[in-house]
């Protein structure tokens, strides 16, 4: 039988994701499939049965692992407890917050517990005695918080009135503490001898930690398509592997010590990254590989792939949940597989590289129209530009903190970084600014087109095995994702979409046509950017923002958040005596009443209200102690509300304490609801949170 690992990996992961969908009754249905299998073609039945055992096997793990942890920890959910726990994960955000993730034990059962709240003194190993309620982790519109956290098995964290009793330092000092304050030391030492967002860019690319870096620099490297160099994985650590393989060659080192020291250096950059499982994938396969060359043999790519695939399933069932984990196998599947299969007769390297860099990025463009609302279609042109000054500048790091970050070399390396990553910021954000460069993946059926064409494509190959009709069938694919992507927003593009966003009572209105939309911020919260940047991909053009509540703080967050989608205009409905400031190259204008037409819909705005005609409806979004005129079709109330409200088609209530009730036509205490009016006059309502249709 060749490659066993491979079938078992694949088999295994295979049910880790038939288990996380359906119950019992799909082992039964994986057997009856396997059998069918057997009986058309008797001469794969070894393969058959030692896929359908791991798939079986991968199940009832994943089954378990639901039992022994979800099921007993949330027992807790909604209790008053006093929770003593050991950091083992700190992130430090900009706004000088933070998220810990805390150890321990409740009642016997070992948990692992999210805090969020001010950055305080205690660091990673520190032992804290927190006394607050538990809540189960959920998601919003903004992040799918229950998932990411699902595969890190977190599943409850405190309220934000969780006060910390006690602290107790670490009493004994472990690798990871020693690694971790050794990263934390290095990460001091490049931003004080770098720029702020250089520094914080370089020690992104070094150990994956990119909560120093602002939302506009990490959007900037997103749609320019080389975002993946935030993520340590493969790339550092082949380049890692590369590096020291040259020197040890050089000095004429045998395989055994090369073996040795490769997988000792790719060990601890592992726990210096964080241990993220891209980094564990990429160290399971180099280590694999590494392996195979002490033992005179070829290792094969998709071979490695399937038992590091196999070995992070094992480890961790609930890995499927993670985006990094699909990001990282399909980017591996695409370079070791996909591009070295269809590319193998190509002798130019020029074109080599090329069209391997294209099917990459197809290859891990369906886990991105998934997982992110945006894709980047420049991916395989900067990654062929840009990724050779990201490895040069990640030398340059690398050879900064083996100095210790002090001393002459380190300065030339990390003055070398500097200018390499402010150039690749510069293009970055240069190419971020232009709408053909990056597209929206927020459509149900683009990701519908690229799963199917991306299933039809794998089962035509394996029945054809020809490149050349594989390749017309990845150009079809692609011609057909995109004329039905571009049919249906021709569908919609009159369609009107008033988009009620925020959380609790706060109040955002996003209206949107096509490619065009205005923003409304009803409340002032400062969080308010947050939603509209999630909500406006794929929108090229911002003819105005208005303010209702102006502030200082909710200004600065439109302009780092709309860096590359700033209105025309800014209007204040309010007059202040702050001093505020505009928004870069947009001028600012104060006024307690507006009219004007944006796409056939007629908009008044007042200090009181905001009003929408359109296609004979008309929506009035307001504070329930304004006076209401008539009776709208379309209704929106923030603020407390107690009284009666008049008749509508549609009612919004974003006070939960109300005395209406939830229906199909009325929504209490519910924002992230998009309201789509057509042409002819007809609207609907959907919900926009994470995994809502």
């Amino acid at each position: 039988m060749k490659r066993p690992a491979l079938f078992i990996g694949f088999g295994y992961i295979l049910g880790l994701l038939i288990a996380s969908k359906f119950d019992l009754l799909s082992l039964g249905v994986i057997v009856l499939i396997a059998l069918s299998i057997v009986l058309y073609r008797r001469a794969v039945w070894k393969y058959v049965l030692i896929s359908t055992l791991s798939c079986l096997i991968a199940c009832c793990s994943y089954w378990h692992h639901e039992d022994n942890t979800i099921r007993k920890q949330e027992q807790f959910a909604g209790q008053q407890m006093i929770f003593t726990g050991q950091i083992t994960e700190k992130t430090v955000y900009q706004n000088r917050y933070a998220e810990y993730i805390l150890n321990g034990k409740i009642e016997g059962v070992s948990v692992r517990i999210e805090l969020f709240t001010e950055e305080i003194e205690p660091d990673y190993g520190d032992i804290l005695v927190i006394t607050g309620i538990l809540n189960r982790i959920t998601s919003d519109y903004l992040f799918d918080n229950a998932n990411h956290c699902k595969a890190e098995n977190v599943f409850l964290c405190f309220d934000n009135e969780a006060e910390i009793e006690e602290i107790r330092p670490m009493e004994q000092r472990t690798l990871r503490k020693i690694i971790y304050d050794w990263r934390k030391r290095m990460t001091e030492q490049i931003i004080s001898g770098m720029g702020t967002d250089t520094g914080a860019c370089l020690t992104g690319m070094l150990f994956g930690d990119k909560s120093g870096m602002r939302h506009s620099m990490k959007t900037a490297l997103y749609r320019s398509g080389i975002g993946h160099i935030l993520a340590v994985s493969g790339l550092h650590l082949d380049f890692l592997a590369l590096c020291a393989g040259w020197i040890l060659k050089k000095c004429k080192a045998g395989r055994k010590l090369i073996f040795a020291v490769t997988g000792i250096l790719c060990i601890l950059f592992m726990l210096c990254a964080g241990e993220t499982v891209s980094v564990k994938r990429a160290c399971i396969m180099i280590l694999i590989s590494q392996s195979a060359k002490l033992c005179f043999r070829q290792s094969n790519s998709f071979n490695s792939l399937g038992i590091a695939m196999l070995i992070l399933g094992i480890e961790n069932p609930f890995v499927i949940h993670n985006a990094a984990f699909w990001l990282s196998c399909s980017g591996a599947f695409g370079m070791g597989t996909v591009a070295a299969y269809m590319t193998k007769n190509i002798r130019y390297d020029i074109l080599k590289n090329s069209i391997s860099c294209i099917l990459v990025f197809l290859t891990v463009l369906p886990v991105s129209a998934i997982y992110f609302k945006e894709i980047s279609l420049i991916s395989p042109l900067t990654n062929l530009l840009l990724v050779p000054f990201c490895m040069l500048a990640l030398l340059m790091g690398v050879l900064a903190i083996c100095t210790g970050g002090t001393g002459m070399i380190a300065g030339y390396c990390l003055s070398l970084a500097d200018f390499l990553i402010e150039l690749i910021l510069k293009i970055a954000s240069w190419l971020a600014g232009f709408s053909w460069t990056h597209v929206s993946s927020d459509s149900d059926l683009f990701r519908i087109a690229l799963e199917i064409g991306g299933i039809s494509i794998l089962f035509c190959h394996i029945l054809i095995r020809k490149r050349k009709f594989t390749g017309i069938m990845i150009a079809c694919v692609c011609m057909i994702t995109g004329i039905a992507e571009n049919l249906e927003r021709i569908y919609h593009k009159d369609d009107l979409k008033i988009a009620v966003l925020g959380t609790g009572n706060h109040c955002l209105i996003a209206v949107q046509k096509d490619t065009d939309a205005v923003l409304f911020d009803m409340t002032g919260e400062s969080h308010a950017a947050d939603y509209a940047a999630t909500y406006l991909t794929g929108v090229n053009h911002l003819e105005g923002l208005y303010l209702y509540q102006p502030k200082e703080k909710s200004i600065q967050r439109y302009a780092e958040y709309f860096a590359f989608l700033l209105p025309e205009s800014l209007w204040l409905m309010q007059d202040t005596d702050q001093k505020l400031s505009s928004l870069p190259g947009c001028p600012m204008h104060i006024t307690d009443e507006k009219e004007f037409l944006f796409h056939g819909a007629k908009i008044h705005v007042s200090e009181k209200q905001l009003m929408i005609a359109y296609a004979g409806l008309e929506y009035i979004c307001t504070n329930e102690k304004n006076v209401i005129s008539g009776a709208p079709d379309l209704l929106t109330v923030y603020g407390k509300c107690e009284g009666v409200l008049p008749d509508c088609g549609f009612l919004v209530i974003l006070d939960q304490n109300t005395c209406y009730l939830p229906d199909l036509y009325t929504f209490v205490h519910e924002n992230n609801l998009e309201i789509t009016i057509a042409k002819n006059g007809t609207c609907r309502v959907r919900r926009l949170y994470v995994n809502s249709e």
